[in-house]
């Protein structure tokens, strides 16, 4: 198993690291900036079908917000409130949808994990 501790720290700015991984795999190392809407990847792997932005290298804020809407239930489902209250939630918001659920989907064997890390450098 991969110690994803031992990675170094994302630059300054960037308070979440998503590790997309496919088993036990690292496949891309998503470093995410809130306060200025960017997002750095990392690519550790050469399937495109395991990447988090497919052949996009260089992904934008659109981009990631597509990408947790992919990883989440669909916006329309039924019975919403129910959902959203099953998972401690009161409003439909991706990022937290897909933190709760690891980004995991009936789809396919990718799932993410998530580190958080305190605002630094300005």
């Amino acid at each position: 198993m991969i110690d994803i501790d031992s990675y170094e720290k994302p630059r300054p700015g960037c308070t979440m690291r998503i590790f997309y991984m496919y088993e036990q795999d690292i496949c891309t190392i998503i470093d995410i900036d809130f306060g200025e809407e960017k997002i750095y990847i990392q690519n550790k792997t050469d399937d495109m079908l395991h990447r988090a932005f497919g052949v996009v290298e260089e992904p934008d804020w659109e981009d990631f917000e597509y990408f947790l809407l992919d990883r989440c239930f669909p916006p329309t489902r039924g019975r919403m409130k129910e959902e959203l209250a099953r998972w401690g939630l009161t409003s439909y918001d991706p990022l937290q949808i897909v933190e709760k659920a690891n980004g995991r989907t009936a789809e396919d064997d990718l799932w993410m994990q998530f580190r958080y890390y305190p605002r630094t450098g300005e």
